[in-house]
C-alpha cells in the first residue's frame, strides 16, 4: 500500500518549517539587536562629540559671529531656504553673508571645528543658532569638506525639535535620518552657553551611517548563510536520528503486520518475533506487545487447527454415514430414504409457490421371473442395467431406487420441460434392449414408465403427484402385457 502522507515526509516538512521559522525569527532578532546596538553607539558618539565641542568652543567668538549673521538675516528682505540651493535667488541671498566669512572669529571657529572633525572622523561639524520668530535653524559655521552650508543658510525647524522654541536648553537629542541626498545620518546638537548662562548657539554634529548600514547588511547576509548552513545540518541530523529511532522501527512494525495479509499460506507467523528493538521507549514496548500477541495467536491457531481437524473427521464420518443412509448399494442411485427427504422438500416448495416439478415412476417387469429362472445375480444385473438407462435418459434430474424393482425420478429443469420426448426416448431404449437377441435373456430388460406433473388444481402435495405417476405407470404396465410383452424364457 502506497502511503499518501508518510510519517517521514511529515516529520521532514515539520522540521524544515520549524527550523526555517526559528532561523527567520533568530535572524530578525539578531538583525534588530545588531541595528539597535549600532544605532545606540552612534547616537552616543554624536551626543558626546557635540557636547565636547559645546564645552570647549569659545562661546564669545560664537556669539560675535551669531550677532553678525543674525543682523544680516533679520534685515534681509528676501530669505531663501536651503531647499532652493542651486538657484540664482539662493546664491543672491547667500551673497549677503560674504562679509562674515572674512571675520576673524569666523575663521577661527572654522579652523577649530575642522581640527576636531578630522580627529573624530565625523562627516560634519557645524554651529547653528535658532531664530525663534521665524522658527528657523540658521547656519553660522560649517566645517564640512563637501557642500558646506554657508553662513545665513537656514532650514525650518523640524517638528521633533519644536520644544526648542520654549526651552532652548534641551538641544538636539541624537536622532537618525535617511534621506536621498545624504543617506543614513545620525545628528546631535548641544547648547553653547555664554558667560552669562544664555544659549548662544548649538554645536551640531552629523555622522554618516552609510558604511555601517552596508556592513550591517553584509553581516546579516553572512549570518543568514551561517544560519542556513546550520539549519540544513541540524535538519539532516534530526531527520537521521528520528528516522533511526522512530521511522524505521515503525516501518518494520508495519512490514511485519503486512506479512499477515500476504498470499503466504503459512498458518503460524513469526514476523514480529524476528524484530529486535532496544530503543527503550514506547516503540520497543509496542514491539514486545506485538510479539506476545503473535505468540498467543500462534497458540490459538494450533488449537483451532486441531479442533478443525477433529471437526473435518467428524464431518467426513457424518457425510459417509449420510451417504450410506441415502444411497442404494446395488445401483449407486439414491434410495427411498433420500426420496422421502426430497418429497418433503417438494412440499415446502409447493407452499412457497415453486411448482415446476414432476415425478416419473418406473418399474422393472418380470424381476421375480428372472430371479427364479436365472438367479438373483441376474436379477441384480437387470436392475443395474435399468438404473443406467434411467440415469442416462433423465440426466438432469435426481433418480431413486425406492423399492425392489421400483424407480422414481423427480423431474426438474430440462427434464421437466421435455418429459414427453424423454419418455419416448426411454421407451425406445427399453424396446431396443428387449428386442436385442444378442444379449443374454436376463439383460433383455422390460420396464414400464408413468409420470405426472404438478397441477395445483388437483395436487395439494408431492404425494398426490406421486400417486398419479404411479397409477400412470401401472396402466402402462398393463398395456404392455396386453400387447404381448412377456419374460424371455431360457
Amino acid at each position: 500500500m502506497k502511503l499518501r502522507f508518510p510519517i517521514k515526509a511529515k516529520t521532514i516538512i515539520f522540521i524544515v518549517l520549524f527550523a526555517m521559522t526559528l532561523g527567520g525569527i533568530s535572524l530578525l532578532i539578531c538583525g534588530r539587536v545588531l541595528a539597535n546596538t549600532v544605532d545606540r553607539k552612534y547616537r552616543e558618539d554624536a551626543t558626546n562629540i557635540s557636547a565636547t565641542v559645546a564645552k570647549v568652543v569659545d562661546a564669545e567668538k560664537v556669539k560675535n559671529v551669531r550677532n553678525k549673521v543674525a543682523d544680516i538675516f533679520n534685515s534681509a528682505e528676501n530669505r531663501v531656504v536651503s531647499d532652493e540651493w542651486g538657484t540664482d535667488e539662493f546664491y543672491e541671498y547667500i551673497a549677503l553673508f560674504d562679509s562674515v566669512k572674512d571675520d576673524e572669529d569666523f575663521k577661527y571657529l572654522l579652523g577649530y571645528l575642522s581640527e576636531i572633525q578630522s580627529v573624530n572622523d565625523v562627516d560634519c561639524l557645524y554651529i547653528s543658532y535658532l531664530d525663534v520668530p521665524t522658527e528657523s535653524f540658521v547656519y553660522l559655521v560649517d566645517a564640512s569638506e563637501e557642500d558646506a552650508c554657508p553662513p545665513g543658510c537656514f532650514d525650518p525647524i523640524y517638528d521633533q525639535n519644536k520644544q526648542l522654541l520654549t526651552d532652548p536648553t534641551v538641544g538636539f537629542p541624537a536622532y537618525i535620518t535617511n534621506t536621498e541626498a545624504y543617506g543614513w545620518l545620525v545628528t546631535a546638537g548641544t547648547a553653547i552657553y555664554d558667560s552669562e548662562g544664555g544659549v548662544v548657539a548649538y554645536a551640531m554634529v552629523d555622522i554618516s551611517m552609510n558604511e555601517i548600514r552596508a556592513e550591517q547588511a553584509s553581516n546579516i547576509l553572512i549570518l543568514f548563510l551561517y544560519l542556513a548552513i546550520t539549519t540544513i545540518i541540524l535538519i539532516v541530523v534530526i531527520v537521521i536520528i528520528i528516522d533511526n529511532m522512530i521511522i524505521k522501527p515503525i516501518k518494520k512494525l508495519s512490514v511485519s503486520a503486512a506479512g499477515y495479509y500476504t498470499d503466504d499460506n503459512a498458518i503460524e507467523h513469526d514476523e514480529f518475533s524476528k524484530l529486535d528493538f532496544h530503543t527503550g521507549d514506547e516503540i520497543s514496548a509496542l514491539a514486545n506487545s506485538m510479539k506476545k500477541m503473535e505468540n498467543d495467536l500462534n497458540v490459538h491457531i494450533k488449537k483451532l487447527l486441531s479442533a478443525n481437524t477433529q471437526l473435518s473427521i467428524s464431518k467426513s464420518v457424518a457425510n459417509r454415514m449420510t451417504e450410506l443412509a441415502t444411497k442404494d448399494q446395488l445401483t449407486g442411485l439414491r434410495n427411498n430414504t433420500a426420496f422421502e427427504l426430497d418429497m418433503k422438500t417438494l412440499n415446502r416448495q409447493i407452499q412457497e409457490g415453486d411448482t415446476d416439478f414432476g415425478i416419473a415412476m418406473i418399474d422393472l417387469n418380470f424381476l421375480k421371473f428372472t430371479n427364479d429362472n436365472y438367479g438373483h445375480e441376474s436379477g441384480n444385473a437387470a436392475l443395474v442395467s435399468l438404473s443406467r438407462v434411467i440415469s442416462e435418459v433423465f440426466a438432469h434430474s435426481p433418480v431413486f431406487r425406492i423399492g425392489g424393482d421400483e424407480f422414481s425420478v423427480i423431474l426438474t429443469n430440462d427434464d421437466f420441460a421435455n418429459i414427453k420426448e424423454l419418455e419416448a426416448e426411454f421407451n425406445n431404449r427399453i424396446a431396443a434392449a428387449y428386442g436385442d437377441e444378442t444379449l443374454d435373456p436376463p439383460m433383455r430388460i422390460s420396464a414400464a414408465i408413468g409420470y405426472a406433473l404438478f397441477d395445483p388444481a388437483q395436487d395439494s402435495s408431492s404425494s398426490d403427484v406421486l400417486n398419479r405417476a404411479d397409477k400412470e405407470m401401472y396402466e402402462h404396465k398393463r398395456a404392455m402385457k396386453s400387447s404381448g410383452i412377456s419374460p424371455i424364457r431360457p
